[in-house]
């Protein structure tokens, strides 16, 4: 099914291997920016660094076409300003107050209930980006249990079951939060909320970089919505492309 308004083109279906794969398609054909593709479940659903990502039914799964005139090396912040979009809305739709683990996942009770992967297609002329897809993943309600090996560590939005008319609330709550935002990107207005939200700032955390793995604590997010880390005396910056970030 496709709905049609002034400002977005959404196409839901019931089940997909990837609505980040189906939206790339869709932009490769030329799809306008403002196209998202709508999943019940994905059955090759995948987040950072190539991990997958669980996307059973019971959750709300959407990639965003993107043409942003703005460098490849600057896309971390459409996942930043996502990311207060997605915290926005979950909030709007629960009650329940929603927090940002750098630089892409949001938190409700300490545990994990979204993830957002941010791809993009780079113009090797200017290092631009000719297009980005944006996708979310929300787990909304309780219809699966989830695998073992994240059951301690993910959440629900809601403990029981959420009508049609929740999800729908929530995918226009999410386009409309970060459509402002993005129009906004160069201003960087999202950096302050997505500051104020963030778990990691005051708190010692690991990664790894290089083969090496680093323990420090986390002082900041600059305006590059990079990570800033003191370790040892000495001030650390890191980009969302670089290293993973755990919690000690």
């Amino acid at each position: 099914m496709t709905e049609n308004n002034s400002k977005f083109n959404i196409i839901y279906y019931d089940s997909v291997d990837s609505t980040n794969n189906i939206a790339k398609a869709l932009a490769n054909g030329g799809a306008r920016e403002g196209t998202v593709v709508v999943a019940k479940r994905q059955t090759a659903g995948r987040g950072r660094l190539g991990r997958q990502f669980y996307s059973e039914e019971g959750g709300l799964y959407l990639s965003v076409i993107l043409r942003p005139e703005i460098l490849a090396e600057n896309a971390v912040q459409i996942t930043a300003a996502a990311a207060v979009a997605v915290a926005k809305a979950c909030e709007e739709v629960s009650g329940k107050k929603a927090f940002i683990k750098w630089v892409n996942d949001i938190y409700i009770d300490s545990k994990k209930v979204s993830g957002i992967l941010c791809e993009g297609v780079i113009n090797p002329e200017n290092k631009t980006l000719s297009y980005a897809i944006l996708g979310i993943g929300i787990n909304v309600e309780n219809k699966t249990d989830f695998p073992l090996e994240i059951r301690d560590i993910a959440t629900t939005l809601f403990e029981g079951t959420a009508s049609e008319e929740v999800y729908k609330k929530l995918t226009f709550s999410i386009l409309e939060n970060f459509f402002k935002e993005y129009r906004a990107l160069a201003h960087k207005t999202y950096l302050k909320e997505y500051r104020k939200r963030s778990i990691l700032i005051g708190k010692e955390v690991t990664f790894e970089q290089n083969g090496d793995i680093h323990t420090a604590r986390v002082i900041g997010i600059d305006d590059a919505a990079r990570l800033i880390l003191s370790e040892n005396g000495n001030t650390i910056k890191l980009g969302a492309g670089e290293v993973s970030v755990k919690l000690k």
